[in-house]
């Protein structure tokens, strides 16, 4: 292994010059210690498909590096092929080992047409269709591009598709890839009669989109409800003018067959919004909506309005700072949603969210009139009231729901209450004999509710508290943490109880925690006992589970020195 991995580090020398034309020399020698680590792994018995890609995708990254820099001497040229050659070595011996990994494959494909290794692409591209032509049809669109794109050949194009639409009859990525290929064909054709200066014969079935047509007729028999795929044809037949009555044949076809699909005139709509054209952003907007207003006089479902609505949130996304028909056309859009009972909570919260902070209320009490139990309005009612005037309301509300309330409002209403006086009702709301709120929310405030307890109350009912607590499942080894620095802050440090403290601590999560072992140690060197370190190392090594111990000790090695400068001090 040791003699192979020195023949890979002979053979990088040679890129060193190159790597110290481009980079810092301590760079470089971080470059070549990553490498000899990555050439160490790909030697092991049990090779694993990250041993291979991990090593691809930091010699990726070196080549990004030295692309950025903008670069395109001759060295920079050099070093960028070089990286590809081994690049290209690492995805042939990955592909010996992982010959079923079609991801792999694809990777690899992706990469030899980036660099544009075609002659090697289409090798590979052959083998992996071999392989798995009749389980992935990525890897046809793949060869189909190639072959038309790269090496201009039409007819080898064909054979390509016809192979993969015998093999994926129902593949939506094949049927547009072909469409799109005979399309950009018969636009080639044409031309060159131009060129040539010979008159157009439309009746010929190469120049008038009429084997683009035979794909899509084939697509309608082999592939259902799928709008995606048929919008992608329409907008792709209305590029070039000898497909337009193709267009337009496939958009009678789908206002046909989807007619009732609410995905179809989503699509239609937000289209609108995206065409390349000179007309205004209002006029598309327009545009947009109108196709939606159509589609709800015949689909007036809460799918196709919720499609709508989403669209109208869309739009209006910078409403606050943006021009007025934005801010009425959402106002307006929202309240005829709302007699008609569709918006959904989250619409309501999303138009609050957008509206100014003078409409709130407003759109707040119609949220609740319509959703009087959902749980988000009544997050963002109280929230809301959350201001010195009304937060007597909001506490109210609070109270009355604390049952359903999420972790995160705890948090903020612990936040906005924690120097007021119903912070103490509140912390037994959530840490007394009644407690009503989850764990989540216990383990979060913890920590908090012993300061708060030590400032307001005194160190013995924070004791009492963390006693308590750090046995049950509500907390995590933090709780630790928090009571030893008030012990610490102390005129005088209770060795003995902040013993225990640690004792209890490391029974709950002494297996797995470190850092809490480290701290106890710490603790014994600064205020306790050093001689109790070497007992304290030893229990910490037989609780620790196996990874962790060893990484203790590691830790342990790498802190003695701060240790030993703690113990003279």
């Amino acid at each position: 292994m040791a003699e192979f991995v020195q023949r890979r580090k002979e053979e990088l020398i040679v890129e060193v010059p190159v790597l110290n034309s481009h980079f810092k020399k301590s760079v470089v020698k971080n470059i070549l210690n990553q490498r000899e680590k990555f050439e160490y792994r790909l030697m092991r018995r049990n090779k694993q498909k990250s041993d291979f890609t991990l090593y691809i995708s930091f010699l990726k990254n070196i080549i990004k590096k030295v692309q950025k820099m903008g670069s395109t001497s001759t060295e920079t040229l050099k070093l960028i092929n070089q990286h590809n050659n081994r690049i290209i070595d690492l995805y042939r011996a990955s592909l010996k080992y992982f010959k079923d990994d079609v991801s792999l494959w694809k990777e690899y494909i992706k990469f030899l047409m980036k660099c544009r290794r075609l002659t090697l692409l289409r090798t590979v591209l052959n083998s992996a269709l071999l392989l798995h032509g009749h389980i992935s049809d990525s890897l046809y669109v793949f060869a189909i591009r190639q072959e038309f794109e790269d090496l201009k050949n039409i007819q080898k194009a064909r054979e390509m598709y016809t192979d993969g639409l015998h093999a994926h009859k129902n593949s939506s990525k094949l049927y547009f890839e072909a469409f799109k290929c005979e399309l950009a064909y018969s636009e080639t054709l044409i031309q060159k009669v131009l060129k040539s200066g010979k008159e157009l014969n439309l009746e010929d079935p190469a120049l008038n989109g009429s084997v683009a047509k035979v794909v899509f007729e084939s697509a309608v028999e082999n592939v259902k409800n799928d709008t995606d795929l048929y919008f992608k044809m329409y907008e792709e037949a209305t590029q070039y003018n000898f497909s337009l009555d193709l267009s337009k044949e496939i958009k009678n076809f789908m206002l046909t067959s989807f007619s009732t699909d609410p995905n179809y005139w989503d699509t239609l709509a937000t289209n609108e919004l995206s065409k390349n054209t000179k007309n205004t952003e209002k006029f598309k907007i327009t545009k947009c909506l109108d196709r939606y207003n159509a589609a709800l006089s015949v689909v007036d479902t809460d799918e196709m309005w919720d499609k709508y609505l989403t669209t109208i949130l869309k739009i209006t996304a910078d409403t606050k700072n943006t021009e007025v028909y934005k801010r009425n056309l959402l106002r307006q859009s929202m309240y005829n949603a709302h007699k008609k009972n569709k918006l959904k909570p989250k619409h309501y919260i999303a138009w609050i969210n957008k509206s100014k902070n003078s409409m709130t209320k407003e759109i707040l009490d119609l949220a609740i009139e319509t959703y009087p139990d959902d749980t988000s309005i009544l997050e963002l009612n109280i929230k809301n009231n959350l201001t010195d005037t009304d937060e007597l309301i909001a506490y109210e509300l609070f109270k009355n729901n604390s049952n359903k309330i999420s972790p995160n409002l705890w948090l903020t209403i612990v936040e906005h209450f924690s120097n007021k006086i119903q912070i103490n009702d509140i912390f037994n709301m959530i840490f007394g004999d009644k407690s009503v709120c989850s764990n989540e929310v216990k383990q979060k405030l913890g920590n908090e509710y012993l300061l708060w307890l030590s400032k307001n109350k005194s160190l013995d009912d924070a004791r009492s508290a963390y006693n308590k607590l750090i046995i049950s499942n509500s907390c995590d080894a933090s709780l630790c943490k928090t009571i030893v620095t008030l012990e610490t802050e102390q005129q005088k440090v209770d060795i003995n109880k902040t013993r225990q403290h640690f004792t209890l601590a490391c029974m709950q999560f002494g297996k797995t925690n470190i850092d809490l072992w480290m701290e106890r140690i710490y603790f014994e060197m600064k205020y306790g006992s050093p001689k109790l370190v070497s007992s304290t190392y030893h229990q910490a090594l037989t609780t620790l589970n196996n990874e962790e111990s060893d990484q203790f000790v590691e830790q342990y090695s790498s802190n003695a020195s701060t240790f030993k400068t703690i113990c003279k001090i």
